[in-house]
């Protein structure tokens, strides 16, 4: 057997594994063209029954088209429908962003039933500038409706809801068209009502807003009775934020158009965004001025002023330049700015530790989400629903009750104070006890009382002996502790309804309602004898405390002022007759 020379090994083919490669590559080729070819298939239109439409907004069984160049007629869009150009909704609310082309949306429907059947449609967001609704059957226009907020009169607007059109579906099947144009936000939903749907819709709506708008209302005008009796700005501000809040509410579920400015497409146009701007401003002057930013945080103050300048200035720039996209776009990033600025300021106070800033911070926090939640969903970066809609009523609802209990909080926190300080203005604060001021109030209060009925009532007016010599030898701390120590030993000889004051320097004075002369004396005395035993230690040794006393008592036609001249004329005639004794007037 010859050897073998070459390196490499024959391998002989092998026609079953060929063949098997040949038929993966054909079924791999066969798989992707179909997966193409289904991707540009035309849109389905098979009608959905009525009995089968469900609960909420129809975005998943519409096909739509944007409009790429010049406007489309309805033949055109039916054109373009049957060319297979429309593509599937993904969403159940489709939403196209700011500043989007006009779109063409369609839904076929069918009627199983023998009878025309009435249904409501509800179509498109309430700032929707234009909108065309036409229903067509057997392959002619029934119907045509054209509104939006920029047309003359607003038809078919139904607030907080949407656009409401009413529809009579004959046996078979029906097509319904819309065209929508708008600037704003170009938010869709679309649903199909029973009339006693869109009535129950129509009530809870009403009951919820009239709820919100209510308690809002309230808010405002307390806080503002507040400010007219009290005269703190915080409450005129958070008045004007709570009035800018439902006014920016009005605006963008309808109520406005519906109500305050009907027939007025031009004003309607720019209303919505400035009252988005003029909500956020207003925010913010009440936070600034709540959270006291000018004395404690100059510098975010500057930028709150700076920030909202730049914010109105850029407003009234697209207002002059006639943008709305370019304003609506400066209305949603300044309430993205408002929110997150709020949230900071919240984080500030409580660093700082002011009064009120949990509330506000829980407050900020509230509104944020719920302002994040809505703008998301009308930008339409989150799904569109009714609870992330919705989301800045319920959390700026959250916000302005909280705020409310901020300023309430503020409120018993500057109550609390006043009380201290006048606590504070009637103490002794060496001694804790009343000082002359707080003495002639409490004891004339009583004074009217005691003579109508002719009461007795007897004055203690008690002097520390040699007091500037125990400072002079021992230091004024140790006189201090002298002085405390008496006052001491006075509280726990007094009984209640005795009034009880440091008179000054180191006098003290006692009165002594329903008590004659006799028994103040026997109390005066052992007074006496407990100041003697108190136990004092000086600088250089014990210091023997003594004090000198004098005891008088009312007489008729006395005053308060004459019967304090008696007992400190005693009191001199004890310090004459030696110190250290008991002086009483006969």
């Amino acid at each position: 057997m010859p050897a073998c020379t070459g390196s490499e090994i024959p391998v002989a083919p092998n026609p079953r594994a060929s063949v098997f490669s040949r038929r993966s590559a054909w079924w791999l080729c066969l798989l992707l063209v179909s997966w193409l070819s289904l991707s540009v298939l035309p849109v389905r239109a098979d009608a959905l029954p009525l009995t089968e439409v469900a609960a909420g907004s129809l975005g998943t069984r519409l096909a739509w088209l944007q409009e790429e160049d010049a406007p489309l007629s309805l033949e055109q869009a039916r054109a373009e429908l049957a060319a297979g150009r429309f593509q599937h909704g993904q969403r159940d609310v489709l939403n196209f962003g700011i500043g989007a082309p006009p779109v063409w949306l369609h839904l076929a429907l069918r009627n199983l039933d023998a009878q025309a059947q009435r249904r409501y449609l509800l179509a498109g967001a309430t700032w929707t500038d234009r909108l065309d609704v036409y229903l067509v059957q057997a392959g002619q226009v029934q119907h045509h409706w054209r509104t939006g907020d920029e047309s003359e009169r607003a038809n078919g607007l139904i607030a907080a809801l949407g656009y409401g059109f009413e529809l009579t579906l004959a046996p078979g099947q029906s097509e319904l068209w819309l065209r929508v144009a708008s600037d704003d936000p170009m938010v869709i939903p679309v649903e199909l009502l029973t009339p006693e749907e869109l009535l129950s819709r129509q009530r809870f709506m009403a009951y919820f807003h009239g709820f919100i708008y209510g308690f809002l209302a309230a808010l405002c005008a307390y806080n503002f009775l507040l400010y007219t009796g009290l005269g703190e700005r915080s409450y005129l501000y958070y008045s004007l934020y709570l009035v800018s809040l439902i006014a920016m509410n009005a605006g963008y579920t309808g109520h406005g158009l519906a109500w305050l400015w009907p027939g007025q497409p031009g004003l309607e146009r720019y209303a919505i965004l400035v009252l988005m701007l003029m909500f956020c401003i207003c925010g913010l002057l009440f936070a600034s001025r709540f959270l006291g930013l000018r004395e404690y945080a100059p510098r975010t103050l500057r930028m709150v002023q700076g920030s909202g300048a730049v914010g109105v200035a850029a407003m009234l720039l697209c207002l002059l330049l006639d943008s709305q996209v370019g304003a609506a776009y400066v209305a949603f990033a300044f309430s993205a700015y408002f929110a997150l600025v709020m949230v900071v300021m919240g984080v500030q106070s409580i660093h700082r530790r002011r009064a009120a800033g949990a509330y506000f911070l829980s407050a900020a926090l509230c509104g944020a989400l719920g302002m994040a939640s809505t703008l998301l969903a009308v930008w339409g970066w989150i799904p569109y629903t009714a609870l992330t809609y919705h989301g800045v009523e319920l959390g700026v609802t959250l916000e302005a009750t909280l705020l409310a209990l901020a300023l309430s909080y503020r409120i018993r926190s500057q109550q609390k104070l006043a009380v201290q300080a006048e606590q504070l203005a009637r103490l002794d604060p060496l001694t804790g006890l009343n000082n002359r001021r707080a003495f002639l109030e409490q004891a004339g209060a009583n004074w009217g009382a005691i003579e109508r009925r002719d009461r007795p009532l007897s004055l203690i007016l008690l002097d520390i002996d040699r007091f500037k010599q125990i400072n002079d030898e021992h230091g004024h701390e140790t006189g201090d502790r002298a002085l405390v120590e008496i006052a001491r030993m006075l509280t726990q000889q007094s009984r209640t309804g005795d009034v009880l004051a440091r008179w000054g320097g180191e006098e003290f004075i006692l009165a002594l309602p329903e008590t004659d002369l006799a028994h103040a004396s026997v109390l005066a005395e052992r007074i006496r004898q407990g100041i003697a035993g108190i136990d004092l230690a000086g600088a250089t040794g014990p210091i023997m405390l003594t004090a000198s006393l004098g005891v008088a008592q009312r007489r008729t036609a006395w005053s308060m002022k004459e019967l304090i001249r008696a007992a400190d004329m005693q009191l001199y005639e004890a310090k004459g007759q030696g110190r250290n004794r008991v002086s009483v007037a006969t």
